[in-house]
């Protein structure tokens, strides 16, 4: 009887080990598949100035708020602990293979507790590609710079964008300006009639602004072409804005604000 005892506890212990290597062997394969989906992706979104695991984002020429630097960062520590320890894991595996049944008893307990430790970071590749699709094509994190869209927005507030294919009247977008990201609001869509002169500018007739300031770019009776927009800063009298720089193509269209993190309020600078 007690032979028999030791021989099915001897099976239990060969069945768990067969079924811990099978685990095993599906974990790994899991992992590096979904690694190398992220890899793949990663390479794709380096062309979104605002994906927060972009190669040549900085705050200085990408500002986005200190939270979202914060968490790029430490994810990436997590990414390569991670990638480190299912690379060890992964030889650890291999050497097991090629050992006989007897000599995978003996390490058992120590693969188990190599294999519980791994299994945290499983849900690394997964949780990363979740963020990288959020992030690349749906929503990322920006930072306000400058006054000119006080006091709907405060220097260094916080906020978060939207990727959107059409761009509404009174839309408040990032855009690219000269290697620099502006915070504006969009007055004119196409189709809309715009008139700029020393009087002020005018959409569809009606009077928007009256403060030209000493240069502006002049437009009469313009019908907005299709892609273009005209865009002002709220802080008028302190805004570099289509006034100056005229109107902006639809591809330096980064993003429409959706969300004001900050709870930051300003006067109007003058």
């Amino acid at each position: 009887m007690e032979k028999e005892n030791v021989a099915q506890e001897a099976n239990l212990i060969l069945l768990e080990n067969e079924k811990l290597m099978k685990k095993s062997f599906r974990m790994i394969i899991s992992f590096f598949s979904l690694f190398i989906t992220c890899a793949v992706l990663f390479i794709v979104l380096q062309q979104n100035k605002f994906f927060i695991f972009n190669l040549n984002r900085t705050f200085n020429n990408v500002p986005s708020p200190f939270v979202a630097e914060m968490f790029s960062l430490i994810f990436i520590i997590i990414i390569i602990i991670g990638f480190f320890l299912y690379v060890v894991f992964a030889y650890q595996f291999i050497q097991r293979k090629n050992l006989s049944e007897s000599e995978q008893i003996v390490s058992l307990d120590k693969f188990e507790k190599l294999y519980s430790a791994v299994d945290i970071f499983s849900i690394v590749p997964i949780f990363l590609l979740i963020v990288m699709v959020i992030n690349g094509f749906f929503f990322s994190f920006a930072q306000v710079e400058g006054v000119s869209m006080q006091p709907t927005f405060c220097d260094n507030d916080a906020v978060i964008i939207k990727y959107v294919e059409e761009y509404q009247h009174d839309d408040i977008v990032i855009l690219e300006q000269n290697d620099l990201y502006l915070i504006k609001r969009l007055v004119a869509v196409p189709g809309d009639k715009l008139v700029v002169n020393a009087s002020g500018v005018y959409v569809n007739d009606i009077l928007i602004e009256d403060n030209m300031g000493n240069f502006y770019i002049a437009y009469q009776e313009l019908i907005i072409p299709d892609g273009y927009y005209f865009v002002l800063g709220d802080n008028r009298d302190n805004s570099e804005d289509s006034r100056m720089f005229g109107l902006k193509a639809k591809e330096n269209m980064l993003g429409k604000v959706i969300y004001k993190i900050s709870t930051n309020t300003c006067p109007i600078e003058w």
